[in-house]
């Protein structure tokens, strides 16, 4: 009877552990497991920038997105950006910055002060991206 207990207990904790990897494989981790990364080009210090599709909640006067910038040390910042159409702005809402393992190094939920997106610029070419024109 202990002998069937205890190759219960394992039978259950070897359950568990597949379970858990189960969640991990399919429901996805890291910083990107539900994302629709879309290329939109490279800055002047050659740093990839994307947005993701899937994320975006737009309204013909203002756009939130998550960007994604990898950049040539192997660093990913993804920032959740609230871009106001009419006044040009752009607000990043917040900031998470990832190690090229993609350990998150860096979090920040404290949204910064709107800045003008001037023409020719990355946030010019997101809002193209977003809008057309």
């Amino acid at each position: 009877m202990v002998v069937s207990s205890v190759k219960e207990l394992e039978m259950k904790k070897w359950l568990a552990a597949m379970f858990a990897a189960g969640v991990f494989f399919v429901g996805g981790f890291g910083q990107a497991s539900a994302a629709d990364w879309y290329y939109i080009d490279a800055d002047a210090d050659d740093a990839a920038w994307f947005i993701d599709n899937s994320s975006v909640y737009k309204t013909d006067d203002a756009a939130t997105v998550l960007v994604k910038i990898n950049n040539v040390e192997g660093f990913t910042y993804i920032y959740t950006v609230r871009i106001d159409r009419k006044e040009k702005t752009w607000t990043e809402l917040d900031t998470t910055v990832y190690s090229a393992a993609g350990v998150a190094l860096l979090s920040s939920k404290d949204a910064q002060k709107p800045t003008k997106i001037e023409d020719d610029t990355m946030g010019a070419e997101v809002m193209q991206a977003l809008w057309g024109k």
